[in-house]
């Protein structure tokens, strides 16, 4: 689909990409094909069960209907909601439409089963994500993992560059520690801001997520691990003695950093994902002063 043709068909909509919701439509047909392939081969097939994210015009839910998928595709925007209706009638019984916020979705009140056996066929999460719900997609996925045999995302090269980065880098955060310990993230490959329409200013970058194995994750929750690291990372500039009095006091922070052999005047950011785990567990278990 080129420039003009989307143009066409968001003014005959009586729509225009929304800056506020960072709308950039996929226009480059190479490029959908090749993304089509890499979504089919990190899904195992293409005629498994998807969730998309963000489905826009359909520009990766019609290849992937034509090839057999059965797709729940969640769109916020109700005139682009609207207009996806039409594939429902081309492909009857492939489709289902939410015009919803994802992140108030929960994958259990749409009949999708945690995965529990081998034998059982997993929902596949995909997504062309806009820059301003990013991050909160990513939490929504890793909180709700177990529902999907994986995902793959197309992200800001800016927040893909977060994913991985490792500690005491600048992109390292809690964002970084989270999907660390809850997932194993591959990047796939790197979008020009040609292949978009509007045109951003910065490069995309495709990146596969796979949950870690329930024997390999931390014996901490997420939501636990989240309340903390909004703690130790709260401030950057600040060592981690400080950022931690500020919630449990000083002293029981500088017994817990104590109890690991942690240096107070260390920053957050220069720890690695298993030592703050062990961090906010020792807290934990040190009673309120």
């Amino acid at each position: 689909m080129d420039n003009p043709k989307i143009r066409d068909v968001l003014k005959e909509l009586g729509l225009s990409p929304a800056r506020s919701r960072g709308q950039n439509f996929l226009k480059d047909d190479w490029l959908i094909q090749c993304l089509i392939k890499k979504i089919g081969h990190a899904a195992g097939s293409l005629t498994t069960n998807f969730l998309e994210i963000g489905p826009g015009l359909g520009a990766l839910t019609r290849p992937l209907l034509v090839a057999g998928a059965k797709i729940i595709a969640v769109e916020l925007d109700r005139g682009l909601a609207k207009n996806l209706n039409r594939l429902i009638y081309e492909y009857p019984g492939q489709l289902t439409i939410l015009n919803r916020n994802i992140l108030t979705v929960d994958p259990a009140e749409l009949n999708i089963t945690q995965v529990r056996l081998e034998s059982e066929t997993p929902f596949f999460l995909f997504g062309n994500l806009p820059y301003n719900i990013s991050s909160p997609s990513l939490f929504w996925f890793l909180r709700h993992r177990r529902y999907f045999s994986g995902a793959v995302f197309m992200l800001q090269q800016e927040l893909a560059h977060r994913l991985s980065a490792p500690p005491g880098n600048r992109n390292y955060g809690r964002l970084t520690v989270a999907l660390s310990l809850w997932s194993r993230v591959n990047q796939v490959m790197t979008v020009p801001p040609s292949a978009f329409y509007p045109q951003p200013k910065v490069k995309s970058v495709v990146v596969r997520l796979t949950p870690t194995p329930p024997t390999e994750e931390p014996p901490i929750t997420i939501e636990a691990l989240g309340r903390f690291t909004l703690v130790a990372f709260g401030a950057r500039r600040q060592t981690i003695l400080n950022n931690l009095a500020r919630t449990y006091s000083r002293k029981r922070a500088t017994q817990a950093l104590a109890e690991l052999n942690l240096n107070p005047a260390a920053r957050a950011e220069t720890l690695p994902p298993t030592t703050l785990v062990a961090l906010a567990l020792t807290l934990s278990n040190f009673s309120n002063p």
